[in-house]
Formats: structure tokens, C-alpha cells, sequence
């Protein structure tokens, strides 16, 4: 699972970075690296990472993740 685009398009910007990154504990440019490489099962997968960028977006979480590789 990774982040959708237009949810890192919303979240990429120097507001949003800082507000999610004091939210989960970490620096503006760590953060950033992760939505730069928004690696499948990365850090902004983690529950903690979709609660700061649902409550920054106002998206609810299940519609944060891109899960179309998802296998049931």
C-alpha cells in the first residue's frame, strides 16, 4: 500500500509538512523524504502517519491509501 498521489500533492507543501511532522515527532525534511519516496508499507502507511495526514486533509484514512495491489 502507498499514499495516493493527490493526497502527497496536498500534504507536500511547507504548512502541511510541519504540521504532520510535529504530529508524528519528527523533522520537516525527514518527512519529506518519506513522501518523495512514499515506498510500499513505508513510514506514512503507519496508523499514526494516516491519522496526522486525515486530521491536516480532512480525507478520511481509507481514502488515503492507494491499495489497487491489494490481494483478498
Amino acid at each position: 500500500m502507498k499514499i495516493k498521489k493527490i493526497i502527497l500533492l496536498k500534504i507536500n507543501n511547507v504548512k502541511s509538512r510541519k504540521k504532520i511532522s510535529n504530529d508524528l515527532g519528527i523533522s520537516d525534511q525527514m518527512l519529506y523524504k518519506h513522501i518523495v519516496a512514499n515506498k510500499e508499507n513505508g513510514r506514512l502507511i503507519k496508523l499514526d502517519a494516516l491519522k496526522a495526514i486525515s486530521k491536516e486533509t480532512g480525507v478520511a484514512i481509507r481514502d488515503i491509501v492507494d491499495d489497487n495491489n491489494m490481494v483478498f
